[in-house]
Formats: structure tokens, sequence, C-alpha cells
């Protein structure tokens, strides 16, 4: 009795794959594009569709206007700026520590954030939007380096997010106990910490824009030395990558 061999599985063009990647990517930015309409028409004020659209044609109520231009649009405006920074951020540990689970939750970016903020408000110093974010910024990069140091500067394995939820859990406890300690100082802190985009006018998107701008620029430039994590350690140095740098 004759046996055939089954054909060997083949993968699929590249093209086709570019295409399917194209399709899904268009369908996701329409996706976005129709819940970001559907935002602005939800509040607690009583504007309704119809408001907002005479509101976004000049034709609306003062009162009516000011909501929707000065209130939700800033609102999806920063919503739709923070799921870019925070999808590419989560992106890029991913595809760095080749780690499904990695993220700035679980690496510790964000809880180095918060106890910067934390310690910084203990103090009573009231800083601006962008000194805060510079301190955010200098506490999650110190964290993420000593969590790089925890997992004894491997990456792609479990230990890197073991280390990373580890500290998350024991800076998060020192910046609760800072907000116990010193209420006053620390006032708006948890919110800060659980998120919100809740916007009063564009000041706020406008000046973090560039941050985000910069940082994409950054990743942008660095891209090729991602991208060439995702072979391995071995292959990557092969390849002449600086590993633990990048």
């Amino acid at each position: 009795m004759a046996v055939t061999e089954a054909p060997p599985a083949t993968r699929p063009p590249a093209a086709a794959s570019r295409a399917g990647a194209a399709v899904v990517t268009a369908g996701l930015a329409l996706l976005v594009a129709v819940l970001a309409v559907v935002d602005i028409t939800q509040g607690t004020a009583a504007v309704g569709p119809a408001q907002v659209f005479k509101a976004l044609t000049g034709r609306a109520d003062p009162s009516d206007a000011s909501v929707v231009i000065a209130s939700r649009l800033p609102r999806m405006t920063a919503g739709l700026l923070v799921g870019v920074v925070l999808g590419i951020a989560g992106a890029v540990l991913q595809a760095v520590s080749r780690n499904v689970l990695a993220s700035p939750d679980t690496l510790a970016v964000n809880a180095g954030s918060y106890l910067a903020l934390g310690l910084v408000g203990a103090t009573g110093v009231s800083l601006p939007l962008l000194a805060s974010s510079g301190v955010a910024f200098a506490g999650g990069l110190l964290a993420a380096a000593v969590v790089l140091a925890l997992s004894g500067l491997g990456t792609g394995t479990v230990r890197l997010v073991l280390a990373g939820t580890a500290l998350a859990l024991g800076l998060n406890s020192v910046t609760e106990g800072l907000l116990l300690l010193f209420p006053q100082q620390t006032e708006g802190l948890y919110q800060w910490n659980q998120g919100s985009i809740g916007q009063n006018g564009f000041d706020g998107v406008l000046q973090l824009l560039p941050v985000a701008l910069a940082g994409l620029a950054g990743l942008l430039l660095v891209a090729r030395r991602v991208d060439a994590l995702a072979l391995g350690d071995d292959a990557a140095r092969g390849l002449g990558v600086p590993v633990h740098a990048t």
C-alpha cells in the first residue's frame, strides 16, 4: 500500500502578510475613530450628539460649545495620546525582554515614577507639569535599572518579570505609606497613579505632545536594534547590537 507524503507547509507570501496587516491596521484605526466620535457625545452635561454637531460647526449655544471644545475634545485627544504612548511602551518592553507579560506595570516603571513623585510631594514642593513629568521619568528609569540588576541583566526570562513585580509591590507600599503620613502634601497623587484623562483645555496635551514625539523618534532610531533582539542575545550580538545597552 503506497503512502503519499503530505506537501510541506508553506509560509504565506510576504505580500499577503503585509496586505493582511494593512487590513487589520485599517480596521483598528476605523474602530478608534468611531469610538472617538462616540466619546465626545458622552459626559455629565446634557450635550448630546445634535449639540456636539452644532458645536463643531459653530452653530451651538456658547455653553454647549464650551463643554465640547474645552472639555470633551481635550479629553478625547488625551485619551488617544495616552493610548498610543502606552501601547508603544508595552510593545517595546515586550520586544526587548521577549516576554509577553512585560509592561510599565510589571517592570516597576510606574511604581518608580509613583514613588519619585511621592517623595517630592512629601516635601511640600509643587512642580509644574513638565517638571513633575521629569521627576516621574527619572524615578521610572531608576526602578527599571534596579529590576535589570535584580534579574542579573538577563532578558527574555520569567525572572525579569518576577523581579519587576516584586519591586513594584515594595515601591507602591512605600508610596502608600507616604500618602498616609503626608496627606495634605501628597493630595492628588493617588488620583495621578490611578490615571485620568479629564482635561480642561488643550494645555496639558500640547505640553506633553512634544515629549511623546521625542520618545517616539528615539524609539524609531533604535528600532532595528529592538528587532534584532527578537532573534536572541547571541544572534543580536553577532549582528553588532549592544544587547545590554539597548
